[in-house]
C-alpha cells in the first residue's frame, strides 16, 4: 500500500574518523569533534571535558571508559592532560577513567605548548543493561580562549552526529568591523569521496512570504583521505559564497553520504575583538515522526521515542523506576480479556475506526481538543477496538501528543495472546 511521500584557529574544527568497531553488548563510542590546546597569536587555548556517570542505581561504577586523543590527521595526540583522579598533569594520548555513581570527572588540557587541534573519542566498553542510563555517561565539552592568562571566550563543542541532510542559521554582516560571520566545518564519514551541496535561503519581508533562494549553490567534494577529509571555512569565502556582504537566513546541505557538521557565529565585541557562539544545526534526516511498532501482549510502549522494550513485560517485578518511561501497557487480565492501560502520568482518548487517509488527517489541533483520561482501552476478544483501523490518542507522561492506529492484530495457533502492529505518529 503506497503511503505518505515525503578559518581561524577557533574554526579549525571537526575531524571525526571512522570509528573502530566496539565489542557487542557495549555502550560504544562518543566523539568530541574538536579540541584545541596551546598558544597562537597571543592567545591561549585549553579544552575541558566533563564526563558524568548517570547510572541510576547505587554502586554502578564505570571502569571501562577511556578517552583517546587524536590529531586532525587521526594519529595519536600526546597532550598535557590533568588527571581528574590525581590532579597531576601528565603527557598522554589516552586516559582511563573510574567513575562512581553520579560522579563527574573533568579532563582539562594544559593550555601550554604550540597550538594544536584535534579530536577525542570517549570509548565506553561497559556491558549493557535493560535500563537506558545504566553504565552510561553524559558528556559536556567546551574550550576556553585566554589572553594574558584571562579567559576572553568560551566555546561549546557539542558531540557530533552523522547526517546526510541538515540546515543551520546564517548571518553575515561585513559592514561592521570585525565582521559578523557564520563559519562551518564538515567532515566526511564515508570511506569514499563524498559530495555535499549547500544552498542558501535569504529572509524576506514580510516573513510570512517564502525565503529567497540564493542564485548559486556551493558544492564541496570531500575525499576519503586526510588532506580533504574535512573542511572548515566561513561562508563568504571564495569557494562558497564570496558575493555575500550582508545576509540573514539559513543554509541547507545535502550530502551523498554521512557527514558531521559544526557551525559557529563570529560576533564583534565592543572591545574590538571577536567572540564565537555555537549554532545549532537541524538534522533533517532525524525529523521523522511516524513509525510502525510491534507491541506484543504484556509489553509496554514508550510513545515519546517511540519504543517497545523487549526486556521487561507485565510479569516483571522490582524497582518501578524501570517503568517510568512507558506510556501504555498492553495488559493481560485473562485468556480473553486484555486492555491498553495508561502508565506513569500518561492519559488516553479513544477515537474509533479510521481509514488510512482519515488517520493521516488527524492534526495536532484535533488531538489537543480531545478529552483524555486514565481509563483503559478495551481490547478483549470480540471488542470492536481489537481490529484493524482502530485509532486512539495518547498524551504522554512528558506531555507530547501521539496518534496511534492498529494496523494488524496477530493471533497464534495454540495461544490466547493477541499482538498488535501499530502505526504511531508522535508530534514532537
Amino acid at each position: 500500500m503506497t503511503r505518505r511521500q515525503v578559518c581561524t584557529a577557533i574554526l579549525t574544527l571537526l575531524l571525526i574518523p571512522f570509528l573502530r568497531a566496539v565489542p557487542a553488548l557495549a555502550i560504544g563510542d562518543k566523539v568530541v569533534p574538536h579540541m584545541v590546546n596551546g598558544a597562537d597569536g597571543g592567545l591561549g587555548y585549553r579544552t575541558k571535558i566533563d564526563i558524568t556517570n548517570i547510572s541510576y542505581y547505587l554502586n554502578t561504577t564505570i571502569t571501562k571508559v577511556t578517552v583517546y586523543f587524536y590529531k586532525d590527521d587521526g594519529s595519536a595526540w600526546i597532550l598535557g592532560v590533568k588527571d581528574p583522579a590525581t590532579g597531576i598533569t601528565q603527557n598522554t594520548s589516552s586516559l582511563p577513567l573510574n567513575l562512581g555513581t553520579s560522579q563527574t570527572l573533568r579532563i582539562e588540557t594544559s593550555g601550554t605548548g604550540p597550538f594544536g587541534s584535534g579530536f577525542a573519542i570517549i570509548r565506553n566498553l561497559e556491558a549493557t543493561s535493560p535500563l537506558p542510563d545504566d553504565f552510561e555517561t553524559a558528556i559536556t565539552v567546551f574550550y576556553e580562549v585566554l589572553q594574558s592568562g584571562n579567559i576572553v571566550d568560551t566555546v561549546s563543542v557539542p558531540i557530533g552526529k552523522p547526517t546526510v541532510s541538515f540546515m543551520f542559521p546564517v548571518e553575515i554582516d561585513k559592514t561592521v568591523t570585525p565582521n559578523l560571520l557564520t563559519g562551518f566545518a564538515l567532515v566526511n564519514l564515508m570511506d569514499a569521496a563524498n559530495q555535499v551541496v549547500i544552498d542558501l535561503y535569504q529572509n524576506v519581508v514580510p516573513q510570512s512570504g517564502n525565503a529567497q533562494l540564493y542564485p548559486q549553490s556551493a558544492t564541496i567534494t570531500l575525499s576519503s583521505g586526510s588532506v580533504t577529509k574535512k573542511i572548515a571555512r566561513f561562508l563568504d569565502e571564495a569557494q562558497f559564497f564570496p558575493g555575500l556582504t550582508k545576509f540573514k537566513g539559513m543554509a541547507v546541505g545535502v550530502a551523498q553520504g554521512p557527514v558531521a557538521i559544526l557551525t559557529l557565529l563570529q560576533t564583534p565585541t565592543t572591545t574590538g575583538g571577536v567572540q564565537y557562539a555555537t549554532l545549532v544545526p537541524a538534522y533533517l534526516d532525524a525529523l521523522r515522526r511516524n513509525s510502525i511498532m510491534y507491541l506484543p501482549q504484556g509489553f509496554a510502549l514508550d510513545a515519546d521515542l517511540p519504543s517497545v522494550d523487549y526486556y521487561r513485560d507485565e510479569t516483571a517485578t522490582g524497582d518501578t523506576y524501570a517503568e517510568i518511561p512507558w506510556d501504555i501497557l498492553f495488559e493481560t487480565s485473562s485468556t480473553t480479556i486484555r486492555q491498553l492501560t495508561p502508565q506513569q502520568g500518561a492519559t488516553v482518548a479513544p477515537i474509533g475506526i479510521r481509514s488510512v487517509e482519515q488517520f493521516d488527517s488527524i492534526s495536532i489541533e484535533t488531538l489537543r481538543s480531545l478529552g483524555y483520561g486514565l481509563s483503559s482501552i478495551d481490547m478483549r476478544d470480540g471488542s470492536g477496538n481489537l481490529q484493524e483501523g482502530y485509532v486512539f490518542a495518547i498524551k504522554t507522561g512528558l506531555g507530547q501528543y501521539v496518534k496511534v492506529r492498529v494496523r494488524t492484530v496477530i493471533t497464534y495457533s495454540g495461544s490466547t495472546n493477541k499482538d498488535l502492529v501499530l502505526e504511531v505518529y508522535t508530534f514532537k
